[in-house]
């Protein structure tokens, strides 16, 4: 099946996408590993498939450079990039102090349900132990920050944060966490949640880092031995 057909999930029900909507099929599908590193990608074919003219593809096509998403080869075309080591350092180098700026406020503004629903997800992910399944407690990881996130009541900081775990995650898809950094995570989250509930925002900070900076090491580590450095 060609890459471009996959990534508008063309057979689907509903109707055809928009032209805002290429650049977040293309972007989705990139992310979740539908679209493979070095894949080519070609605007005719991607228009064809969303009955578009090439002009709002080009645009896609250029924001997912930009993004670094996407690489352009002179004379050849545009590939699905492959993430790099140094792209995990610039994210997590971006990542981590938002990330603890988030969890500080946190302790001041996070509200009961919001507990009360980071205290279920640390419930239910550490009780399913080493029969976890790594993509379902990713998402359930995913939701964790984007809770702590909405405390800070920051939309640009939060989209950007977002963004910035959804590259991460791509990364994840491609070299899959080991299920005892899964445990790890969620014994990490379980110590957030303490502190966010004794709003202790000192401590919440802390441990968010010690956290993103573990997060990173492993992430890495899922690279390094793929890449020979």
């Amino acid at each position: 099946m060609a890459a471009e057909r996959r990534a508008t999930g063309r057979g689907s029900s509903g109707p055809g996408p928009r032209p805002a909507r290429v650049y977040d099929r293309l972007k989705d599908a990139i992310i979740t590993g539908t679209l493979r590193p070095l894949e080519r990608i070609t605007e005719n074919k991607v228009a064809a498939d969303f009955g578009l003219s090439r002009t709002p593809v080009r645009e896609a096509l250029q924001r997912l450079e930009v993004e670094g998403l996407i690489q352009v080869v002179p004379k050849r075309g545009s590939f699905v990039s492959r993430p790099t080591v140094e792209d995990i350092l610039e994210i997590y180098q971006i990542r981590t102090p938002l990330e603890a700026t988030c969890a500080r406020v946190a302790a001041e503004r996070i509200e009961e349900d919001q507990l009360a629903l980071l205290d279920r997800l640390v419930r239910v992910e550490q009780g399913r132990g080493p029969g976890r399944a790594p993509d379902r407690s990713l998402r359930a990881a995913a939701q964790f920050h984007a809770v702590i996130y909405g405390c800070s009541r920051n939309r640009r900081m939060a989209a950007l944060l977002m963004d910035l775990q959804n590259q991460v995650h791509r990364v994840r898809v491609l070299w899959p966490s080991t299920v005892a950094r899964l445990t790890d995570t969620w014994s990490e989250h379980a110590r957030i949640v303490a502190a966010l509930r004794a709003r202790d925002g000192a401590e919440a900070e802390r441990l968010m880092v010690e956290h993103m900076e573990r997060a990173r090491l492993s992430t890495l580590n899922r690279i390094l031995p793929s890449t020979g450095i």
